[in-house]
């Protein structure tokens, strides 16, 4: 009986050792991982800090030579602006273009476009539940729109 607590209490000392050494190891790799970036971002930081002393050391010798490289930094990233600006037009223009195909697509759009342009020039509800084969409710809600938004 007295071995039986013994082996148990033992073994509780033991998953407690086992669980308290997997926590360690885990701390200890975070730890590792968080240096690692601390270290990467250091490493960023004095490269910068190190370009920086270069360019005013080089101002410091030739101003012209200086100005003549911020000058041309600044306009490689207009340059870089103005490709993406463009880009980014062509995208929306592309967007613009296949919004427009898949509303032509749907033949219920085209009824509901037809009875807008109707409604636009002057159509009557009776003229557009002819024209369009809207019920007359609908034509009415497009016509009491039409005259808000006038």
């Amino acid at each position: 009986m007295m071995t039986n607590w013994l082996f148990a209490i033992s073994a509780l000392a033991l998953g407690l050792a086992l669980i308290a050494l997997v926590a360690v190891v885990i701390t200890s790799r975070r730890q590792a991982e968080l240096i690692e970036r601390q270290q990467q971002r250091l490493l960023m930081l004095t490269e910068t800090a190190s370009e920086v002393l270069s360019l005013r050391e080089q101002f410091k010798q030739d101003p012209s030579e200086a100005s003549s490289k911020t000058d041309f930094a600044q306009q490689q990233v207009v340059a870089q602006l103005q490709q993406q600006v463009a880009q980014l037009n062509e995208e929306q223009q592309q967007l613009q273009q296949r919004l427009q195909e898949v509303a032509e697509q749907d033949p219920g759009s085209k009824l509901y476009q037809r009875a807008a342009k109707l409604v636009a020039s002057g159509a009557s509800v009776e003229e557009l539940m002819q024209e369009c084969d809207l019920p007359q409710a609908e034509a009415e809600l497009l016509t009491s729109l039409h005259k808000k938004g006038a």
